[in-house]
């Protein structure tokens, strides 16, 4: 679902403020402007329609970014006009000039430097395929949409009434395994599957550290090769419910569920529509940053009249063939609000599983994906990750976890760095997955689709990996995702010993 937040990023930039819940009146003027460099030599002059709100965007900035230490940079008030330059940046010049101004106003560093123009030519990277019309359409409306309204949180009375607070006792488990000093928490007994979410297939190494991390403690650990990051949820949990079977035969352990995004609602159909072959081979779920509820972001791309104007913008996102915009839909409707409803009131989740939910936000310009978390923030007054609300991720009956610290929703499964042999590799792997699928009768023996990965999906995960290099001190206070994933077991696993 990542590569989505290209559309929220230019919706942000024409005015999220229509939305009809009033915004301060400070987020209303600061999404109507465009911030760019002027085309001279001095390149951290701003524009004259900018001069007046400096200290406006000083403001906007430091309360939108409290995860972020202001004595660290030179020049605060600079600094979010600087990133949203990088995010606009068309071409190599401007790329060029917008580092300079990160570099400036976060203080000089060659590596910064470096990385802030590689961020912004991986922006450009994944706009290239983009036909400028057809981005102005679907930008425009939506700007204007408000479906999710009346919707996005519908599920927090109920969750809010039943769940278990797991907060503090994750907390505290995270401390311990941070100390180094207790050793892991992970238990030797039981088989581990990590479930990517929407489009999974389309980034490399997405779960890769937590599976290496996993896998290094000693246990059974590896990513689902059945699921189809393409797939539908009822197709993708067949899939793992087969996969299980497998896993369970082969290891003759438990196996413990971690879904990230849509991998958690995957997960969770797979043990509501198959509970009678799942129940003596799974211990549980830990669903990972997981619109249970459904998505804002998702609902608001498929209502009218955005749906036709979606499909054409993946299919030349993706480089896909015409016509296929519908089908690279279809898991996307799967997320939508009214698509949730209806299926869990049709297969709600038994009882009888421990289950986890974690979710996070991001506050800080320096993600990734605040141009899409500002948009569901102003847009409906909600926190999110950018691309899953909280309101929506809590689980009814779960153990709810809550990260207070920053983290957006590709913090959690892109690798923290880049081997030289990514990209290949992960090509390798899913031209395997993709064989193993259409032996299993999961994926069409002749597939018709854009390549795998595309292009734009190493763009996207080149440009998170390259902005987290400019701007380190964004999540210099928040713990490591392989971290994080083990205390979650420990969550779970505790929770599951007491029933």
């Amino acid at each position: 679902m990542r590569h989505l937040r290209v559309l929220c990023t230019r919706a942000y930039a024409r005015g999220a403020s229509t939305s009809a819940r009033a915004s301060p009146r400070r987020f209303g003027r600061r999404i109507h402007r465009t911030s760019a460099l002027r085309s001279t030599k001095d390149s951290d002059t701003f524009d004259e329609d900018d001069e007046d709100d400096e200290d406006e965007d000083a403001l906007v900035f430091k309360q939108s970014s409290q995860s972020v230490s202001f004595a660290q940079f030179v020049d605060a008030k600079s600094l979010a006009r600087a990133l949203q330059a990088l995010r606009n940046a068309t071409d190599v010049p401007a790329a060029t000039k917008a580092a300079e101004w990160i570099d400036k106003a976060a203080g000089d560093s060659a590596r910064r430097m470096e990385a802030a123009q590689a961020a912004a030519m991986a922006f450009i990277e994944a706009r290239q395929s983009i036909p400028s019309d057809v981005a102005r359409q679907v930008s425009e409306a939506l700007a204007s949409t408000a479906a999710s309204r009346g919707d996005i949180g519908w599920l927090r009375s109920t969750a809010t009434a039943t769940i278990i607070d797991g907060t503090k006792e994750f907390e505290g488990i995270l401390a311990l395994i941070e100390s180094k000093g207790g050793g892991s928490v992970l238990m030797d007994e039981y088989a581990y599957l990590l479930v990517p979410g929407l489009y999974g297939c389309y980034y490399p190494g997405y779960y890769d550290d937590v599976r290496d991390a996993f896998a290094a403690y000693g246990v059974e650990c590896r990513t689902s090769s059945l699921v189809d990051g393409e797939g539908t949820v009822e197709t993708n949990a067949a899939a793992i419910t087969r996969e299980v079977e497998e896993y369970h035969r082969e290891t003759g352990k438990k196996i413990i569920l971690i879904g990230h995004s849509k991998g958690g609602i995957d997960c969770a159909a797979a043990l509501a529509m198959y509970d009678d072959v799942m129940r003596n081979r799974v211990v549980g779920l830990i669903a990972v940053q997981c619109p249970y509820g459904g998505s804002p972001i998702a609902t608001d791309l498929l209502s009218e009249p955005l749906a036709a104007l979606t499909t054409s913008f993946l299919e030349a996102l993706l480089g896909a063939p015409r016509g296929d915009g519908a089908r690279l839909c279809a898991p996307i409707a799967d997320l939508t609000y009214a698509a949730r409803q209806k299926f869990l009131k049709k297969f709600p989740l038994p009882e009888h599983y421990a289950v986890v939910s974690f979710h996070s936000a991001t506050t800080s310009p320096a993600a990734g994906l605040w141009p899409a978390a500002s948009y569901t923030k102003n847009r409906y007054g909600e926190d999110s990750d950018g691309l899953v609300a909280r309101c929506d991720a809590s689980i009814p009956g779960a153990v709810d976890v809550r990260l207070d610290s920053e983290q957006d929703h590709a913090d959690c499964v892109f690798p923290a760095k880049h081997a030289a042999d990514l990209f290949t590799r992960h090509a390798k792997e899913q031209a395997a997955n993709l064989s193993a699928r259409q032996l299993a009768g999961f994926s069409p023996i002749e597939r018709v689709g854009p390549a795998i990965p595309p292009p734009v999906g190493v763009a996207i995960v080149s440009a998170q990996r390259a902005l987290g290099d400019a701007l380190p001190e964004r999540l210099k206070s928040s713990p490591r995702s392989v971290d994080y994933h083990e205390a979650l077991v420990g969550v779970l696993l505790r929770h599951h010993r007491r029933a």
